[in-house]
């Protein structure tokens, strides 16, 4: 049974940001022409509401094509030559003659673990060094692969032939030049944490990536590739809520604990929200910062603080810090996925 009230056709249209519309016009024609289709639109209701999320029907169909669907696997190949109206009508067409397609998968979780999102962690871990936090344990909420905890192994903004690299544009100016703190513990978080070497794993990560941007599975296998190679990180399978207790007690009094997470408490129930900010709250008082990135009418739970700033592009999500002791601060703006940053001057 489907929540009425829901408006799925809404969630479609809304999926991405005047920006990535721009740079996607065929997934931009693609969620336009699923909010008009009521069997797409059916198949977005039956999810479960913590994953009712457009993104989630498009990794389905995505994934399908990955694994040589006869329809969609040719539309996909060849996307990026293909007329965006035609490849959406291709696309709900084989959607709307097989919803069984999409509703196989819809047990699954979007767990995109975007790697740019590490170039504004590092951002901000950067300023906090700048601060005098020399040492850090990172816990990554959401985890997922674990892409995320490894912001001092990719190479940002200077581009090399060994390692991953990550572009991001600096839009305030505002980004510090000093190193990033050491890093200790690296600890994820995840209700279902993905194993890099397990190939139905990596698959369902390729699916939730975007075809018209193939850079993105290209750096994604790069760095699957490099992480063999990178220290080992603990990975806490369970909610974040039920969890974060025993990763804090991983983290030795050397270092300071630094929870991060992305896109991820807009999942969470407003209640759920009111209860993790309570508890990240306690240990931000006796030994912890908190770090995230994520749209503020999506996390009204958390109570984000008044922004300073209106954000330089749409689909922005903010960048709040609060640090050890402290009460939540804006420190700024950032792409969902890494391509820029804004950071708030230092105050």
């Amino acid at each position: 049974m489907t929540d009425s009230t829901f408006n799925a056709g809404a969630y479609y249209r809304l999926a991405l940001a005047p920006e990535d519309r721009e740079r996607l016009p065929r997934y931009a024609a693609l969620v336009d022409a699923l909010s008009t289709s009521s069997v797409a639109c059916a198949l977005l209701g039956e999810a479960r509401a913590e994953q009712r999320n457009p993104m989630l029907v498009l990794a389905a169909l995505h994934y399908n094509a990955l694994v040589g669907d006869r329809v969609l696997a040719p539309l996909y190949a060849h996307v990026n030559e293909i007329d965006p109206g035609d490849f959406a009508r291709g696309v709900v067409a084989a959607l709307e003659e097989r919803p069984e397609l999409v509703r196989a998968q819809l047990h699954r979780a979007t767990q995109t673990n975007e790697p740019g999102r590490s170039a504004v962690l590092a951002a901000i871990l950067r300023e906090l060094h700048s601060r005098g936090v020399e040492d850090v344990h990172l816990i990554d909420v959401g985890t997922s692969m674990g892409l995320n905890l490894y912001p001092d192994f990719y190479n940002i903004n200077s581009p090399s032939d060994e390692g991953v690299n990550l572009d991001i544009e600096d839009l305030g100016g505002n980004v510090t030049r000093v190193g990033l703190p050491r890093i200790h513990e690296r600890i994820g978080i995840d209700l279902h944490p993905l194993d890099p070497s397990n190939a139905e794993d990596v698959l369902w990560l390729k699916a939730c990536l975007w075809p018209e941007q193939p850079e993105r599975t290209t750096r994604f296998e790069h760095t699957l590739k490099a992480m063999k190679d990178w220290p080992s990180a603990l990975r806490l399978t369970g909610s974040a809520l039920d969890v974060i207790d025993d990763a804090l007690s991983f983290c030795t009094p050397d270092a300071m604990p630094v929870v991060f997470h992305s896109w991820v408490a807009a999942y969470f129930s407003p209640e759920e929200q009111v209860r993790w900010r309570e508890i990240i709250m306690r240990h931000v008082q006796s030994r912890a910062t908190w770090i995230y990135l994520e749209h503020p009418w999506g996390v009204k739970g958390l109570a984000p603080p008044a922004t300073t700033s209106d954000p330089p592009r749409s689909g922005a999500t903010q960048i709040v810090v609060c640090e050890l002791g402290g009460e939540p601060a804006h420190w700024g703006w950032a792409h969902p996925h890494g391509r820029w940053v804004a950071l708030a001057a230092p105050s």
